[in-house]
């Protein structure tokens, strides 16, 4: 007799969502694709206004935005619609450290207290820490299903559908790309998920093989991988890739503006391969239609600004600078105006061939900050710090020094940290494979050491002159 069971108090997740007023709010992929994804454009900025008056309302209750708001001179009166928004100020990863710094250790722009911790279904997730400690995002239900339904909707509009077997050769993290496409698989598109983990987790060579023996026809991972395992499937397995019949990859191209990544992976393959741009807060940003001309922005679910990396001023259309974000449906925590210090552009405003009036953007083009990219995974030069300072046989001075070299029509991008080494260090016996080791441990991918004498990267570095003490030599976009 189940009438006399007691209520339980337990946060469950199901329980925790207004599933009817969620999807009616944010549309399933196929219901999406017939709906808003089709809108006109006066349709789709007037539910972007309404949603960011309502954001508004919980950014001031947020005590993290209120005191910048008010620091800024700004009350809720002077921000009445979008229109207004570049009143407000930006903030950017570092505002967010220093608040967690401040209120350990979530920060109070998570808009949650701790015993909230016992009332709500949250989730933890990180930042990928590359230049120090990692910051954390709490995820409640909403936040943790946008994430999954937005690339969901990515992947229904280049092809997925029920019945086809994704591959995910990403391990499930404190980042967030594997589980969001475990989540679009199983929970929202009927698409079998095949959750290998990367290729530390399963090795190259047996991803192939399960991918062959399950009939794998869709891959999402980054650009480099999949680029691996073809030659594993060519030089180990001497089989053709493309006898895997694939349907797509779906990926992360990074500033392939001239193509020439694509092509390679689409003749390699023997399919289509489409562009995705995303970040850990705001799920799937943008996404490539098959039209492939332009990504299209996630227009009912973020408001995306691109502003002069220098003055802070929106550029035109076709311009690049920092893409600036503001997350409809967040509360946990609210992102109102986060720069994200990613380079980009807006390259249409007109109806795309699809038939979308959603704004594209270009691929993502880099960092406005250091950073570099190997192998699918953020490098930033002062995370070297921690292991390079780690033993004394080094000065603690290094810089890494990056080229974009080609194989056999292949480009990779690789980087050599130079570390100097102490000129009364008796013995540099295992040094460099010390460091290599950690460096890997520490960057989470391998990155070559070359060691130097004392006081040799002064000139390259600027130590002892003026501003700050250089750590990146970028050659990979220098002319011979």
């Amino acid at each position: 007799m189940t009438e006399n069971l007691p209520k339980t108090k337990l946060p469950i997740y199901h329980t925790a969502v207004d599933w009817e007023a969620f999807f009616r709010d944010y549309p399933v992929p196929d219901v999406f694709a017939q709906t808003v994804y089709q809108w006109p454009i006066g349709r789709i900025r007037d539910l972007q206004n309404d949603r960011f008056v309502k954001l508004m309302e919980d950014g001031w209750r947020n005590p993290f935005y209120n005191r910048r708001w008010k620091a800024a001179g700004l009350k809720p009166s002077d921000i009445s619609g979008l229109e207004d928004i570049t009143k407000l100020p930006c903030f950017t990863s570092d505002d967010i450290k220093d608040n967690q710094q401040q209120f350990p250790p979530f920060g109070d722009i998570q808009g949650l207290r701790m015993p909230d911790l016992q009332t709500k279904p949250l989730k933890i997730q990180t930042s990928g820490g590359t230049t120090g400690k990692p910051r954390y995002t709490l995820f409640g239900p909403i936040e943790w299903e946008m994430g999954a339904l937005t690339a969901a909707r990515s992947v229904y509009i280049q092809g997925g559908r029920p019945g086809d077997i994704m591959q995910i050769p990403i391990t499930c993290s404190l980042a967030t790309m594997g589980w969001a496409y475990y989540k679009i698989c199983h929970d929202y598109l009927g698409i079998v998920p095949l959750t290998t983990g990367t290729g530390n987790v399963t090795r190259s060579r047996r991803q192939l093989e399960i991918a062959f023996e399950c009939n794998t026809n869709i891959w999402v991972s980054f650009p480099e991988y999949l680029t691996h395992l073809a030659t594993v499937c060519q030089e180990e397995m001497k089989q053709d890739i493309r006898d895997l019949n694939t349907k797509f990859l779906t990926t992360f191209l990074g500033p392939d503006t001239e193509g020439t990544l694509r092509r390679q992976l689409e003749e390699s393959w023997g399919c289509p391969v489409f562009d995705n741009y995303g970040t850990h807060e705001i799920g799937t940003g943008a996404f490539e239609c098959r039209e492939k001309d332009g990504l299209h922005i996630m227009e009912d679910s973020v408001y995306l600004e691109v502003l002069d990396v220098e003055t802070g001023e929106p550029v035109k259309t076709g311009e690049t600078g920092n893409l600036v974000v503001t997350v409809f449906f967040r509360r946990i925590p609210p992102i109102i105006r986060f720069n994200l210090r990613d380079l980009g552009r807006i390259t249409s405003e007109s109806t795309c061939g699809c038939g979308s009036s959603f704004r594209r953007m270009d691929h993502f083009l880099g960092r406005s900050d250091d950073m570099v990219k190997l192998r699918g995974v953020n490098v930033y030069p002062m995370a070297c710090l921690s292991a390079i300072k780690s033993d004394s046989r080094t000065t603690g001075e290094w810089i890494c020094v990056t080229d974009r070299l080609e194989h056999e029509g292949v480009f990779r991008d690789e980087m050599a940290v130079r570390v100097e080494t102490r000129r009364d260090a008796v013995d540099l016996k295992g040094l460099r494979e010390y460091l290599e080791k950690r460096l890997q441990n520490d960057l989470g991918v391998k990155v070559a050491v070359d060691l130097v004498e004392e006081g040799s990267l002064s000139e390259l570095t600027g130590l002892g002159g003026e501003g700050k003490v250089k750590r990146l030599l970028d050659r990979r976009y220098k002319k011979s």
